[in-house]
């Protein structure tokens, strides 16, 4: 949870809010690298699938600060 790949958040009357935020915000690869169903993402070459990766997290998750009226937090 602490690399927001999946953000704990709820919107009630329209108004979002994030449940959980991590105190530190860790790199995606983290939480890829534990599951062997992505370990094809850590072969020579695919490095810029990671990074692809990261960037839509980053993206996603400054979107549901924005939302939640959180911008520039974590």
């Amino acid at each position: 949870m602490d690399t927001c790949f999946w953000p704990l958040f709820e919107v009630v009357n329209g108004e979002y809010k994030i449940t959980y935020k991590p105190k530190e915000k860790k790199p995606v690869e983290g939480f890829l690298r534990q599951q062997t169903r992505y370990r094809h993402l850590f072969q020579k070459g695919n490095e810029h699938i990671l990074k692809e990766i990261q960037e839509h997290v980053d993206l996603k998750w400054a979107k549901l600060l924005k939302l939640a009226g959180e911008e520039g937090s974590a």
